[in-house]
């Protein structure tokens, strides 16, 4: 941790001794705190011990009251006697009050005795009798701290005050004293380690200056001569060599780098010398080379100028031949990109017939795709069709079943109307009755009639759709039957004229490659035989020298490199015409045999 620390060394070696001081402290702090605790502990033992030799008096008369020998008045008076003049510690004493906080008995304020101490509290507002009632109700016992003047005293000091109730009689007993001089003993303690922490920071401080001095000022030195070996000052001293500790380590490996660096500083002066000789030879050969190599160039260039002075005279009669070439080709040229426009002419139409008959094929297509749907659709609704005229034919079962109800009704009527006849006065409710019933059946035999003939103009337009719909869906399906043969007639011709385009291709492909045919013949005419002899003838007479020349160049190239020296270009002129400068920059290739 202290490692990413920006520190130095000694600041880090003083900050554990810092870090150790306050170690130190904060186990003196704990110590302290640990024996305050301790000496109240011992108090609240003795307390408890004392406490205990009061309830044990208490205990003693009440078992003598409970034995008959004495009334249970007598018994508590005198056990509040026999505790009033108990004494420990000097003028410690007990107090006896009961479980509601009354006072019984106080050997020392006797005024309080009879009074409710229950509301009392201490200087901080503490109601500590009530604390030790509600002690007492809830445990039977326990401990109080608060703050009391002493006999004699108005200034408050901090009391303990252990309290126990002797549940038979009702009474809490209770006893305190003050821990003051707790507190005294605790500072003692401290300040005696203090004093003790002190000396050894001291110590400390004193032997961590020593070793810090020891260590960070050799560092110290071996910094300033690493810095001068790294400023190039290799005759710099490095301190502390024959030690034994790590700083000797150091050192030594610091000295290793120091004589590295002056064996390198001498083997770079020795290479740099070696580069300088060596770099001198180069310069020397290099201008012999480049000397040899232009009085070579030279005697080259002078055999190349009398050959080319020789070809000027062949060249004006290839010149002639190659402009009557250059006509004929331009006529051969002009004829073939007329024929290249006619055929592409021809395979944009054919183009154009191949897309329209595509096209004709694909609505050909849909048109059957839209035939068979319709045939399918003409099946369904024939089916439909034929389930109307068969409901149809069950409403008119219903229709016949409801005019026989209409007539059984108007005959149950007329049979009412004759039982009321009969019947008299008495039954001439039920005629009127029987008359309606026989007025309504009327109307339903003659409601079922109409019925009846809707129901067969249904039926008989019922089977009339029904045969028309069949007519139309064999009328549809001759349509589909005729669409495929169309469709199979139309893939035949694409068929067929799938096999024309690579004709067409070839057709048009012929005058492209006439056309650089004619260019290369007007670029390059043939020729003449003449001409070519009487180069061949020229050329042999400057084999052998051309031959050496042309080993001496390739030689000098092999041997030197040097920067790019040319010749200026030299006009070379006839009495015919003037040509372009020649540079003489690369080789002059050898004339073509």
């Amino acid at each position: 941790m202290l490692s990413k620390l920006n520190m130095t060394i000694g600041r880090r070696i003083y900050l554990l001794i810092g870090l150790g001081f306050l170690g130190l402290m904060g186990t003196n702090y704990m110590a302290s705190h640990e024996m305050a605790s301790g000496l109240k502990q011992q108090k609240q033992i003795e307390l408890s011990h004392m406490t205990d030799l009061a309830i044990a008096i208490i205990k003693g008369e009440f078992e003598a009251a409970q034995r008959g020998e004495l009334n249970a008045d007598d018994a508590q008076k005198r056990a509040l006697a026999r505790i009033a003049e108990l004494r420990y510690g000097g003028n410690e004493y007990f107090f006896v009050t009961d479980i509601q906080g009354k006072m019984l008995m106080h050997p020392i304020a006797k005024q309080l005795i009879g009074q409710d101490q229950s509301s009392l509290k201490d200087a901080t507002g503490k109601p500590f009798f009530k604390d030790m009632m509600v002690m007492v109700r809830q445990n039977g016992k326990g401990f109080v701290d608060y703050v009391w003047p002493k006999p004699g005293s108005d200034k408050p000091y901090p009391k303990l005050t252990f309290v126990a109730g002797f549940a038979p009689w009702g009474w809490a007993i209770g006893t305190g004293v003050y821990i003051d001089d707790l507190e005294a003993q605790t500072w003692a303690a401290m300040e005696m380690l203090l004093i003790a922490a002190a000396i050894v920071l001291l110590i400390t401080i004193v032997v961590s200056t020593f070793v810090a001095r020891g260590i960070t000022g050799p560092i110290h030195k071996m910094t300033a001569a690493m810095k001068g070996l790294a400023a190039g000052r290799l005759d710099a001293e490095v301190p502390g060599v024959g030690r034994n500790d790590e700083i000797g380590e150091m050192a030594g490996a610091v000295e290793v780098f120091k004589l590295n660096a002056i064996e390198r500083q001498r083997l770079e002066a020795e290479h740099h010398q070696a580069e300088q000789r060596s770099a001198a030879a180069r310069k020397a050969d290099t201008i012999r080379l480049a000397n040899e190599f232009e009085r070579t160039i030279g005697e080259i260039v002078d055999t190349v100028s009398s050959a080319s002075r020789e070809l000027e005279a062949s060249a004006t009669t290839l010149t002639s031949t190659a402009e009557r070439s250059q006509y004929l080709a331009t006529m051969v040229t002009s004829a073939s990109e007329e024929a290249s426009t006619n055929v592409q002419s021809v395979a944009s139409a054919t183009e154009e017939m191949s897309s329209s008959v595509n096209e004709i094929s694909r609505q050909v297509q849909e048109s059957a795709r839209i035939a068979h749907e319709a045939v399918d659709q003409a099946r369904s609704t024939n089916g439909r069709v034929e389930e109307l005229a068969k409901a149809a034919a069950r409403i008119s079962d219903v229709v016949e079943l409801i005019s026989n109800i209409a007539g059984q009704t108007n005959l149950l009527a007329l049979n009412a109307t004759i039982e009321a006849a009969r019947a008299g006065e008495a039954g001439r409710g039920f005629a009127v009755v029987a008359s309606e019933v026989k007025a309504l059946a009327e109307q339903t035999a003659k409601a079922t009639g109409e019925i009846t003939q809707q129901i067969n103009g249904i039926q008989t337009a019922t089977e009339q759709s029904v045969a028309a719909i069949k007519e139309i869906g064999g009328t549809i399906g001759r349509m589909s039957e005729i669409s495929s043969t169309i469709a199979s007639a139309v893939e035949e011709q694409a068929r067929r004229r799938r096999k024309s385009p690579a004709t067409s291709s070839r057709r048009r492909s012929a005058p492209s490659r006439c056309r650089p045919t004619s260019s290369t013949c007007s670029a390059a005419p043939p020729r003449p035989a003449r001409p070519r002899r009487r180069c061949c003838r020229r050329r042999n007479r400057y084999p052998r020298t051309a031959a050496v020349s042309s080993s001496k160049s390739r030689n000098s190239s092999t041997t030197f490199a040097p920067p790019e020296r040319c010749h200026p270009p030299k006009q070379l002129t006839t009495n015919r015409r003037p040509r372009a400068p020649v540079s003489f920059c690369a080789p002059y290739p050898s004339p073509a045999p």
